[in-house]
């Protein structure tokens, strides 16, 4: 009697044992992938940077799956259905581009690809457009203001350069569109152009602009400008200094402010009584400011500051 019931003990234990086993391991997991694709095709372009894609729907035993898109074999555009399109719009020049489309479901089964899709994109020979269109409204007998148009680029950002008398002046221009060329000569003429120039070497030049400089009539330099300082914000070796204006028979927006760092020219602004400089050695360095007006007159110079660097 004993050992029959120790053996039917055994054996409801064992029992319980793969139930248990079996509850543990949960469903079986999905190891059936999404059909592939098909029909890939290109439904618009490819124009400038842009090309569209169609496809055929997949099919899968799951609710969660989605498309996804590769270029040259890699990388994955995600497309989740019952979409079966994409734009693709980053294309870039002198480039070549094999494009297929798998489906992926949640458990991470990848279906096989569809048919590929090759598109090379020819060499970007297109210069920026329109060409700059220069113009001027500030003249006086030492400045010149100038101003141009914008141009854009289907590839790439634009770039300006600011050609004077041929002379490329003040570096490579992308956002700025404006310039006041300072210590120019009066009664001269000045002949300005702009190239607007993309990534690759394809340039628009603009026509040229000829303007001539007024004679210098005033003789009357500006006042000294006072109670130059450093404000809060200076640390070593940024010196950041504020004056008050100096007084001239010319408007305050049209004295320019030259500021000195031991003796030397550092800086200039037009109109602001504010500017920062850096010093220009180790140990103390001295700080001084003058004004000068449209006509090249230089007033004399402010307090001198000092900062230890």
């Amino acid at each position: 009697m004993f050992v029959r019931t120790a053996a039917r003990a055994v054996m409801v234990l064992a029992l319980s044992l793969v139930f248990a086993d079996v509850a543990l391991a949960g469903p079986p997991k999905d190891r059936t992938p999404p059909t592939a694709p098909t029909n890939f095709r290109i439904t618009a372009g490819p124009v400038d940077r842009t090309v569209s894609f169609a496809w055929n729907a997949s099919q899968d035993n799951s609710s969660s799956w989605w498309y996804c898109v590769r270029t040259n074999g890699v990388g994955c555009i995600r497309v989740n259905p019952p979409k079966v399109t994409l734009t693709y719009a980053v294309l870039q020049p002198n480039t070549t581009y094999v494009f297929d489309v798998i489906a992926v479901d949640g458990a991470g089964n990848r279906s096989g690809a569809s048919n590929s899709i090759t598109i090379t994109v020819p060499p970007d020979t297109t210069p920026p457009s329109p060409p700059p269109v220069v113009s001027s409204n500030y003249i006086r007998p030492t400045r010149i203001g100038v101003s141009w148009t914008s141009s854009s680029d289907v590839f790439t950002q634009v770039s300006y350069t600011l050609l004077v008398n041929g002379v490329a002046h003040g570096g490579t221009f992308f956002n700025q569109r404006s310039l006041t060329l300072l210590y120019l000569t009066p009664a001269t003429t000045y002949t300005f152009e702009v190239i607007a120039s993309d990534a690759f070497g394809n340039a628009a030049r603009s026509s040229p602009l000829s303007v001539t400089t007024p004679l210098a009539t005033d003789t009357v330099a500006p006042t000294a400008p006072t109670n130059l300082r450093f404000s809060p914000e200076t640390s070593p070796p940024e010196a950041w200094l504020d004056w008050d204006p100096a007084s001239d028979n010319e408007s305050p927006g049209d004295l320019m402010y030259e500021v000195f760092v031991n003796g030397v020219l550092a800086s200039n602004v037009l109109g602001n009584t504010e500017d920062i400089v850096d010093c220009t050695q180790t140990g103390p360095n001295t700080f001084k400011v003058r004004a000068v007006d449209p006509s090249g007159n230089a007033g004399p110079f402010s307090n001198e500051i000092i900062l230890v660097c």
